[in-house]
């Protein structure tokens, strides 16, 4: 069986798009150095969990709205909180099925981010 270990995002703005997933949701940057400046990188490395998120500056392909992240969050409402200050246009939590809740957003190109609290297994 595949295990996935890494989700790339391609992007027009690396820059834009790496201080998004670093300041605003939270990821720590693993590649360059997390305390690299981002301007005129290609690719930058985010620790997610048990998978990287990385956000590329090449490839062919590239439109915003394809891709979904789902986001595994202890505190939900804390986060809608506090994307909400930081200027995120962020939809209220809202239970998607039995026990589970979710909000989502955007990332700054169009990529729809769902943080979802879920019942601990």
């Amino acid at each position: 069986m595949a295990d996935l270990y890494q989700v790339i995002l391609l992007a027009w703005d690396v820059q834009r798009m790496a201080e998004f997933y670093r300041d605003v949701v939270g990821l720590k940057v693993t590649y360059p150095s997390p305390d690299a400046k981002l301007e005129d990188q290609n690719w930058v490395e985010f620790d997610a969990g048990s998978a990287k998120l990385a956000i590329h500056g090449g490839g062919d392909i590239r439109g915003s709205g394809s891709v979904l992240l789902s986001l595994k969050v202890d505190d939900l409402d804390f986060i809608y909180w506090d994307l909400k200050k930081r200027g995120v246009d962020i939809q209220k939590p809202r239970e998607v099925w039995e026990g589970t809740r979710a909000a989502k957003a955007r990332d700054p190109e169009g990529n729809t981010i769902s943080f979802e609290q879920v019942p601990a297994s």
